[in-house]
């Protein structure tokens, strides 16, 4: 009984940590859930008698069941969420997922580290101009597991809402931010605009939207879905009051978290440690 449902087991793990490491699911939090499903299915399938190599295949085919069940559910579910309930003009996520960088652009240039060594313009990642140059870029990377529906960061009008074709490298090529397919949604509110953009990576295909130009959206809206897991970034601009939240390494939540305060009395500088202040470290990633 044991051997069978070992094997069961192994073979299971070779199909889910392969994928894993190709989806960026956590190659360890996968081969984890993997085991404890094999020896639930082990104990099902005891129940069953069946012969050994029958006991293996059915171990794995109920392993991998389990997994792709949890993973689909996980994937497709879309949580009700009420915006935070806070008196002043604030940023809140637009998705759930980890800040992996903030970025600050000055004449409308973006800092990468590529292997090219160049700087990117802000219109190469919006793909539209915005009324500022100088504004500061929020990245939020989205996994396998979060929730894919993307929310507005502000109540406003939607004065932009467009995809645009690109091609779909991975992001871990950080000149890919800018090259891939991506849909920009441009929420303006009296004299200020947000910018929400949808990048995709090597599995996205599908990038939906819940609105139209000119609708008029509340904070924390849905206003569209990014499939398969990928990128969103978050522009908003320099200018005093705005002061950025959060710091790189954050888990964020589409529509709970705060991004920003736009009524701060002091305005963020790109200089601000994040470690004493709790906002984000405006330099550039590391090269790779």
């Amino acid at each position: 009984m044991l051997v069978p449902s070992l094997a069961g087991c192994l073979l299971a793990l070779c199909i889910t940590v392969p994928l894993a490491w190709k989806w960026e699911l956590g190659v360890r939090r996968v081969a984890v859930a993997t085991v404890g499903l094999s020896v639930v299915a082990a104990l099902v399938v005891a129940l069953l008698d069946p012969s050994a190599l029958m006991r293996a295949v059915l171990v794995c085919a109920l392993t991998l069941g389990a997994a792709f069940a949890i993973l689909a559910y996980r994937f497709y579910r879309d949580p009700e969420r009420a915006a935070p309930d806070i008196q002043s003009d604030v940023v809140i996520s637009p998705a759930d997922g980890e800040v992996i960088y903030g970025r600050r652009s000055e004449g409308g240039l973006l800092p990468c580290s590529t292997k090219k060594g160049r700087d990117y313009e802000l219109v190469e990642l919006t793909k539209t101009p915005l009324r500022a140059d100088d504004a500061y870029v929020i990245g939020i990377a989205m996994s396998f597991l979060d929730v894919h529906v993307n929310r507005a960061p502000i109540a406003g009008k939607v004065r932009l809402r467009k995809h645009f074709p690109g091609r779909f490298g991975s992001l871990g090529r950080p000149e890919m931010v800018y090259e891939n397919e991506r849909a920009t949604t441009i929420i303006e509110r009296d004299d200020i605009e947000i910018a929400v953009v949808q990048i995709a990576s090597r599995l996205v295909r599908q990038i939906a939207s819940y609105v139209d130009v000119g609708e008029n959206v509340a904070l924390g809206q849905r206003i569209g879905v990014i499939r398969l897991g990928s990128q969103v970034d978050v522009v908003l601009p320099v200018r005093p009051g705005v002061e950025v939240n959060v710091r790189e390494g954050d888990r964020v939540w589409a529509g709970r978290s705060v991004l920003a305060q736009l009524d701060a009395e002091q305005p963020c500088t790109a200089q601000r440690a994040a470690s004493d202040s709790g906002t984000v470290r405006l330099s550039e990633p590391a090269e790779v």
